[in-house]
């Protein structure tokens, strides 16, 4: 107990008393209660020290953490997913769009009086350079392998009004990749900055020339291995305006990624006001410990909200034996969904049977095809059907109960990251009675493993829909596979080419329009029926809420946006926190 109070004070100390590194200086001083502390959100790029110190480029496809450019960089839009009633769409940069008759163009009319940090003006150039920039370096960034397969090309009108060609047609352009929700949505980058620059390796960092230069309410102070230090800025365009006041977060303090038991020292300690999800049991201990902590349902159970992460296990679809749809339908019938939850979680959440979030706009497209959910059986739990499988495919039981094939048994080493330390034993469990020989793995670099297919299984979000299903399914696509060995930006590496035909028409028609419902059904009846991932649980965000120093969180009650602080909508939170403490 002494260990861990000096422990939690020591880091207290630390993150108040502060000096700065590569060009920061020693920093001026700012009071608990109007700092905001955290820590990294990323097990493998900032477990121990941060990697990217000395980067700032959020197109990067590894190696790049959340702690700054999901917030620096605004949108054109902001969406609320669960704010009750409308359209929950929230102008920002943009003050509207406006598509062609037949969704092949769509012009964007940009915000007056929009600055970057340098004081130039940001404008419809600065949308235009990047997506341009992104189309023309696909598939090596983030969000490149989408501009090219959707943009053909976009212009500048005037400097507040761009246009965008598209290859085909696409009524969701707009909100599938410049409309900041959950962890979605393409940062703009400025033009002046960025032109002339190789974006496959440029560092975006020079805190002497006071880079990186971007839109929002922040400056970077700090950027070492031990933290990233983000200070208020009074210049901040928003302000200027009058179209948002200043937060009144002064600093914003980020610590490298903490396991899960440091956290809730912390958290309990108020050495920190939030953290990366907690297991269920870790935050029901935070909040008995701590009067002061809250979540998205208070005190009670989930104590979280559902998020648009529902979690499959995954493969390489590429390799062997997981390639063979048969062999990923008998690993379905091994697992017990509701135990998963059961034991796993102590009850706290819901399993699911599909890649989808479970919100009310998209169950009345999931509603729909209950009977292909019962006909493929996803949620049947049955070993001996697995059994039947593997045995037809030529498979034996070796003396200790595993299955054997030509002298090579049929094993799956699952690579997880932290989160998931609660559910895998479970699953590794059951996927052992059934009599595969599973494990799982956590290690340093699995976000590069899965990425390069090195990892044969795994167990992943699938950060995609909100409102309809097309930007889920198009995560499978084929346009994202590459071979193993190689980057990808989306890991499942399955391949139909019926499939990516029905995906691409349901990219092309309208929300609004009732055969999406129709191509909906023919492309779940493919993926269902090939299972190139299998649906484990929806997934909950479990994030504790320091209330003693801020208030105003996000709530059940409050849902003025999510409050994940790593996804793409933070700065609607650091906005509406309140000071707690005069």
């Amino acid at each position: 107990m002494r260990k861990w109070v000096s422990s939690t004070l020591a880091l207290l100390v630390s993150v108040l008393t502060f000096y700065g590194c590569g060009g920061g200086g020693q920093q001026s001083a700012v009071p608990r209660n109007r700092t905001f502390i955290a820590d990294c959100s990323s097990q493998g790029d900032c477990s121990g020290q941060f990697k990217d110190y000395a980067s700032f480029n959020p197109f990067l496809l590894a190696g790049t953490t959340k702690t700054g450019w999901n917030f620096a960089y605004e949108p054109l839009y902001f969406y609320n997913a669960y704010a009750e009633g409308g359209d929950n769409i929230i102008p920002w940069i943009a003050t509207g769009h406006e598509y062609n008759s037949d969704y092949t163009a769509v012009t964007v009319s940009i915000r007056e009086g929009v600055e970057w940090s340098d004081g130039q003006p940001w404008t419809a150039h600065d949308l235009v350079f990047t997506i341009n920039m992104l189309r023309d370096h696909a598939p090596s960034l983030s969000f490149s392998t989408d501009m090219q397969a959707w943009v053909k090309n976009a212009t500048a009108v005037d400097d507040y009004t761009a246009q965008i060609e598209l290859t085909a047609s696409n009524p969701r352009f707009i909100f599938s990749y410049f409309t900041n929700n959950f962890d979605n949505g393409v940062p703009i980058m400025p033009k002046h900055i960025w032109e002339g620059k190789d974006p496959e390796s440029f560092s975006n960092f020079d805190l002497a020339q006071g880079w990186p230069v971007v839109s929002g309410p922040y400056k970077m102070a700090i950027s070492s291995p031990q933290q990233r230090v983000w200070d208020v800025r009074s210049d901040w365009w928003a302000a200027k305006i009058g179209f948002r006041e200043l937060p009144k977060v002064e600093r914003l303090i980020y610590l490298p990624y903490m396991e899960e038991s440091k956290r809730v020292q912390n958290i309990i300690a108020n050495a920190m006001d939030t953290s990366l999800d907690l297991r269920p049991p870790n935050i029901k201990s935070i909040i008995d410990a701590n009067p002061g902590v809250s979540t998205w349902t208070g005190k009670d159970l989930p104590l979280g909200y559902l998020d648009w992460w529902p979690v499959c296990l995954g493969f390489n679809n590429l390799e062997p034996p997981f390639n063979d749809p048969e062999v990923r339908r008998a690993v379905n019938y091994a697992i017990d969904r509701e135990q998963l939850v059961k034991i796993g979680w102590q009850g706290a959440g819901t399993s699911s049977h599909l890649p989808l979030p479970n919100f009310p706009p998209i169950r009345t497209y999931t509603d729909g095809i209950q009977d292909l959910i019962d006909k493929y059986e996803i949620g049947v739990y049955d070993p001996a059907k697995s059994a039947e499988i593997l045995q037809r495919k030529g498979w034996s039981k070796d003396d200790e109960g595993f299955w054997n094939k030509d002298g090579e048994r049929l094993t799956m080493v699952v690579d997880i990251f932290g989160i998931f330390n609660d559910l895998a034993p479970v699953l590794v469990a059951q996927l052992k009675q059934a009599g595969i020989d599973a494990s799982f793995r956590l290690t340093s670099d699995t976000f590069t493993r899965m990425a390069q297919g090195t990892a044969r299984a795994y167990m992943m979000g699938n950060g995609g829909s909100v409102r309809d299903p097309y930007f889920t399914l198009r995560l499978y696509h084929s346009r994202f596979v590459q071979p193993t060995g190689t980057h990808a930006e989306r890991f499942w590496r399955w391949s139909n080419p019926e499939y990516d035909a029905i995906v691409d028409k349901m990219g092309q028609t309208s929300p609004d329009d009732p055969e999406l419902q129709n191509l909906f059904r023919q492309a779940m009846e493919i993926w269902l029926s090939e299972l190139p991932s299998i649906p484990l649980v929806q997934w909950y965000h479990r994030i504790p809420q320091n209330e003693t120093y801020w208030k105003n969180w996000p709530t059940a009650d409050n849902a003025y946006i999510n409050s994940a602080y790593w996804h793409n909508t933070w700065l609607l939170v650091l906005l509406g926190l309140e000071p707690a403490q005069s």
